[in-house]
């Protein structure tokens, strides 16, 4: 559904930025849709792209090509049925109602055939692979695995609810400080899958550090020292140390740092008091966990609560 599907496309950044929202250019596809809105030139916002768009009656089929995108579209109005899939995907089934949240898979082209019983209207967002990408790397996190295009992502409502609120913001022309503080948040919960943060494993295989890694996830609750670890593994301090390091990139306190916060998440997540969470993850004190949460993620645990 990229562009409305169809629509005008917008000038936005260029090539060399890598914001490719794709869809196509010409003429032809003012038939497809509508544009009514576009951060792009309404509201001067560069770190993402928010439109609105109202579309025609029915489209017998549509092929979108592919993004370098994270594409996604919210049905605001409208009732009838619809069909999405990707060049690699089955055709999915989905109903045009108020609220129906989906996405199209970065670097895949969308086909997208639908019919409207009343007129369909949507608010489509587009933020840079790239973001997300450099999210994960900052965070050493693992690959979000590809959800199939047209199911609703990441299985909530946040991503709707900061899509009605750009709409509004772009609407009153909001300060580009309000896109680039939404489109880090969306970066954010889309590497961290939501919130849950997943540290990448070793990626070089060796069973000594798999056998420590695991003893960390055992132990992430109390104080490890390098010597125990080591002991584990019957390696020396300094020979554990490097191995560690060689295989994962990280040292022994650094992994078990991340270990911990990935820990301290779930468990906010769970609702339980961030004093509790700093003992249940291995921190000495709340102090002492909110100043590495905030190192870690960009936030407080107080923040990452109430996102």
């Amino acid at each position: 559904m990229r562009h409305g599907p169809g629509g005008n496309r917008c000038p936005g950044p260029s090539r060399e930025q890598r914001f490719d929202t794709g869809g196509y250019d010409g003429p032809e596809m003012s038939s497809y849709a509508t544009r009514t809105l576009s951060s792009w030139d309404d509201a001067g916002w560069r770190a993402l792209l928010l439109q609105r768009f109202t579309h025609a009656e029915a489209v017998e089929l549509l092929t979108l090509p592919a993004s370098a995108s994270h594409h996604f579209w919210l049905i605001t109005s409208g009732t009838g049925s619809m069909s999405v899939r990707s060049t690699t995907d089955r055709w999915q089934h989905v109903p045009i109602r108020a609220g129906r949240l989906g996405r199209a898979t970065p670097g895949v082209p969308t086909d997208v055939r639908y019919t409207s019983e009343s007129p369909m209207t949507t608010l489509q967002v587009h933020l840079p692979v790239d973001a997300v990408d450099r999210v994960r790397a900052q965070f050493d996190l693992a690959p979000v695995a590809p959800e199939p295009v047209g199911e609703e992502p990441l299985g909530d409502e946040l991503i709707a609810s900061l899509m009605r609120s750009l709409a509004k913001a772009a609407e009153q022309k909001a300060d580009p400080l309000y896109a680039d503080s939404a489109a880090e948040f969306l970066a954010v919960h889309l590497a961290t899958r939501g919130g849950r943060l997943t540290p990448r494993l070793p990626e070089r295989e060796d069973p000594r550090v798999r056998r420590a890694v695991a003893m960390m996830r055992e132990n992430v609750h109390r104080q490890l020292t390098l010597a125990e670890l080591a002991g584990e593994v019957h390696l020396s301090p300094y020979h554990f140390l490097r191995v560690f390091k060689q295989a994962t990139g990280r040292t022994p306190g650094r992994y078990l740092t991340r270990l911990r916060i990935a820990e301290a998440a779930r468990l906010l997540d769970a609702g339980k008091p961030v004093g509790e969470v700093a003992v249940l993850s291995g921190f000495s004190s709340a102090g002492h966990l909110s100043t590495a949460f905030l190192r870690e993620t960009g936030m407080r645990p107080s923040q990452y609560r109430s996102r």
